[in-house]
C-alpha cells in the first residue's frame, strides 16, 4: 500500500508545539545539569516534505535543511525502552487513526538509527501515530527524521518535551519515564532541572509505583482522572487502611465522575477511623499555624499546611533543602529518590 503524500492543507494543531530544533537542543542536553527551568514555547514551523514512495531513501529537499528526512515502513521501528508515555487508550488510537485517514501525516515522526538492529530504526517521538496505523491498518509507511547523533535516552528526553509541548502527557505517564530515568543513574535533582518540576512536587509521583496492582490497573484505564497527589492518598489509603478499600474507591472515582474534593475526603475519612488506641500510641505533639498543622507521631512527622500562590517558589525550595539534608537516600537505582512517608 502506497501512502499518500503529506499534505499542508490539514487543520492546524490545538497546542503550540516546540520546534523541533528546540526539541533537539534539549534532548542533546539530557545528560547535563540544566540552569533554568521550562523556556516559554516558541510557535511551531512545520516542515512538509515532498510525496515520496515507501522506500527509506532521504528526501532531497530536506538535503539543504540538514535534516534526514525518509518514508521509513512502520515495520522497521521498534519501540524506545525509555519511552516517555505508556498510556494509549483506544479512543485515542482510534482518533488518531481517523485523522491519518482522512487528512494525512501533517508532521514527521522522529527516530534514531536502532543501536542493535542495523537497518532498522528506534522511536524518539510519534508512537501513538505508528501504533495508530498498525492497529486501524491506516498507513504502512510515515515520513520521519532519523536522528543519528542521539542515544535512545536522549531520543526519549525529545520525545518527553515534544508530549509535553502538546499537552498530551498524564501523571502516571510522567511518573512512569521519571521512574526509568532513576533507573538508568539519574537523580531527582537532576530531572527537576530538566522539567521545572519542584523535588516535592517530583516525589508524589513516587505514589503510583506505592498502588496495588489492582489498585493501579484501575488507574490505567482512566489515567486523565488519577493526577499525581490523588494516587498519593490511595497509596496512603492502601497502606494503612486496605488495598481492597483503595481499589474500591478508585472504581467509583474512575466510573461515576465524583469530584477531586470528594475523592480527598473520603481518602481523609478513610484515614481517620485508625483505632484510637494507635492513634494514642502514634501523636507526640501537634503544632497549629493560622494556615496549616503540623502533627508529630513518634519519629514521623506530617504537615497539611496552605501556602499562598505568590510563596509557593520559596516554601518550594526551602522543602527541598529541607528534605535533602534529613531524607534518606535509597541505594538502590530503581528507586533514585528519597523514600519519605507518602
Amino acid at each position: 500500500m502506497t501512502p499518500p503524500p503529506v499534505t499542508d492543507k490539514a487543520a492546524k494543531p490545538k497546542h503550540q508545539r516546540m520546534g523541533v530544533s528546540e526539541a533537539m537542543d534539549l534532548a542533546a542536553k539530557a545528560h547535563q545539569p540544566s540552569l533554568s527551568g521550562r523556556s516559554p514555547l516558541p510557535e511551531f514551523k512545520p516542515f512538509t516534505p515532498d510525496p515520496v514512495d515507501a522506500s527509506s531513501e532521504p528526501v532531497k529537499t530536506a538535503a539543504d535543511s540538514g535534516r534526514d528526512i525518509r518514508q521509513i515502513v512502520l515495520d522497521l521501528i521498534g519501540e524506545n525502552p525509555y519511552a516517555p508515555r505508556e498510556v494509549y487508550s483506544q479512543e485515542v488510537l482510534r482518533e488518531r487513526a481517523d485523522s491519518l485517514r482522512a487528512n494525512g501525516q501533517y508532521e514527521v515522526i522522529h527516530v534514531i538509527p536502532h543501536p542493535d538492529k542495523p537497518g532498522r530504526f528506534m522511536i524518539a517521538d510519534g508512537w501513538t501515530r505508528v501504533t495508530a496505523c498498525r492497529v486501524h491498518k491506516v498507513l504502512d509507511a510515515l515520513a520521519a527524521q532519523v536522528h543519528h547523533d542521539l542515544s535512545p535516552m536522549q531520543a526519549a528526553w525529545l520525545g518527553y518535551n515534544q508530549n509535553e509541548s502538546r499537552e498530551q502527557h498524564c501523571d502516571l505517564d510522567r511518573a512512569f519515564f521519571f521512574d526509568k530515568m532513576y533507573a538508568q543513574g539519574q537523580t531527582q535533582s537532576e530531572i527537576a532541572k530538566k522539567t521545572g518540576i519542584s523535588q516535592t512536587q517530583l516525589s508524589f509521583y513516587t505514589a503510583f509505583r506505592k498502588l496495588p496492582e489492582e489498585t493501579l490497573q484501575i488507574v490505567r484505564l482512566n489515567p486523565s482522572r488519577f493526577p499525581a497527589y490523588i494516587a498519593q492518598n490511595l497509596a496512603k489509603v492502601a497502606r494503612k487502611v486496605s488495598e481492597d478499600k483503595a481499589s474500591s474507591l478508585a472504581s467509583i472515582f474512575s466510573s461515576n465522575g465524583q469530584s477531586v474534593n470528594w475523592m480527598i475526603n473520603q481518602c481523609s475519612l478513610l484515614l481517620e477511623k485508625e483505632p484510637r488506641s494507635a492513634l494514642k500510641q502514634k501523636v507526640g505533639k501537634v503544632f497549629r499555624y493560622s494556615n496549616g498543622v503540623l502533627r508529630q507521631k513518634g519519629l514521623q512527622f506530617d504537615l497539611s499546611i496552605e501556602i499562598d500562590e505568590a510563596d509557593q517558589e520559596e516554601f518550594n525550595k526551602a522543602l527541598d533543602q529541607l528534605l535533602n539534608k534529613f531524607g534518606k537516600q535509597v541505594s538502590t537505582p530503581v528507586a533514585g529518590v528519597p523514600e519519605q512517608e507518602q
